[in-house]
């Protein structure tokens, strides 16, 4: 009977956890708000909002819950269940393989930010970026990544400050956000609103699939636990991305045409306040790029000693400073609709699973993959 009560708890945990996987620098640096929503005004920004709000709640309930009763050994093949053992294991390698190009995007970032804020050699920040994740990777240091990793949740306070900062200063800035749009180009990733936020949902699907599995195997006890979980986690991140995103509105004349937009709201804001924004930024930016860096190569080999590991880590690190060497703002508009892309194929496979071939949980085999690895 206890299981059948909301237990608050694990609906904060759930939701939390959500969170913490989809805010990072890439959301903290406004680049990602303005393709995806600031560039089409007040009211269709709210409502593309309001778009990928239901789908956060419809697919982050739905993993987790699902997770929570298949308890898969490898959360990855939860990509089996909704799209079958062919297309899943095109999707599970598609994973790491998207994750090297957001590693890429993450030192493109890091560059942006030392010459858009800094005044220097973009390739500086890109080559410090560099040199540390790959550091931290060979040298194994997780404990730094891990202490350094609780800034998430600060940089998503401090990036609703800002938020509400410029908006509260500048509530004129709102009123005319649309008619000064007019007058400026805002780059977005498509030409419609709607679309836009189907896509902002989908793209970030891709990535978390395994890890909503591995939440609901480990914390939820309930459905209505793992759908509440899903409102509260969906509806606090896009609460936070409507802040920014009016927040830019406020200042779009200023900001449009920006790599780290949100740099130059939190520095308009105090010279010193930008400082320890842009600090903040830099540490995001290496807490999302290790991690990123450590699953291309742990997909290469699970053992961190091995030379294969090594050798994995140096490549890609060599790798990024070409894909590095591209705008931030370019990076976004290029990886995230292809995530977005993929994203759209575990939806189709999603409804096609949930709602018309009703698949049952027992039914489903985590070992009935295409390649098994032989016995030694």
């Amino acid at each position: 009977m206890g299981d059948k009560k909301l237990n608050m708890k694990q609906i904060i945990a759930i939701g939390g956890a959500f969170m913490g996987f989809v805010i990072g620098s890439s959301f903290a640096s406004g680049q990602e708000c303005m393709q995806y929503f600031t560039g089409f005004g007040v009211w269709k920004s709210v409502g593309a909002g309001l778009i990928a709000l239901a789908l956060y709640v419809w697919f982050v309930s739905t993993i987790v819950e699902d997770g929570r009763y298949l308890k898969l050994n490898n959360s990855g093949k939860m990509f089996n269940f909704y799209l079958g053992k062919y297309l899943g294991l095109v999707l599970e390698w598609f994973t790491p393989i998207m994750l090297f190009f957001v590693y890429s995007m993450m030192i493109s970032a890091a560059g942006s930010t030392f010459s858009e804020y800094y005044g220097v050699d973009g390739n500086i920040g890109r080559a410090i970026m560099i040199i540390a994740s790959l550091a931290t990777v060979l040298l194994g240091l997780n404990k730094l990544v891990q202490i350094i990793g609780y800034i998430s949740p600060v940089l998503l306070l401090v990036t609703i400050v800002i938020g509400v900062i410029s908006i509260a200063s500048n509530p004129e800035g709102i009123a005319q956000a649309d008619t000064a749009l007019q007058t400026v180009t805002v780059h977005t990733n498509f030409n419609n609103w709607v679309i836009s936020g189907l896509m902002y949902g989908a793209y970030t699907v891709t990535g978390v699939v395994p890890y909503l599995a591995d939440i609901g195997k480990s914390t939820s006890t309930s459905k209505k636990n793992s759908i509440w979980g899903g409102v509260f986690g969906g509806g606090a991140f896009i609460i936070a991305v409507m802040i920014l995103n009016f927040g830019l509105l406020a200042n779009i004349s200023d900001v449009y045409a920006l790599e780290i937009p949100s740099l130059f709201v939190a520095a308009s804001i105090s010279p010193v306040f930008g400082d320890i924004f842009s600090v903040m930024l830099l540490l995001g930016i290496y807490t999302t790029a290790v991690p990123m860096l450590y699953t291309v190569c742990n997909k290469v080999s699970s053992d961190s000693k091995s030379w294969a590991y090594r050798i994995a880590a140096v490549v890609t690190a060599i790798v990024s400073i070409f894909g590095g060497q591209l705008s931030f703002s370019t990076m976004i508009s290029i990886i995230y609709p292809i995530s977005g892309y993929a994203g759209l194929v575990i939806f189709a496979g999603m409804i096609y699973t949930k709602y018309i071939r009703k698949r049952k949980y027992a039914d489903f085999d985590e070992n009935d993959v295409l390649f098994k690895k032989k016995r030694t």
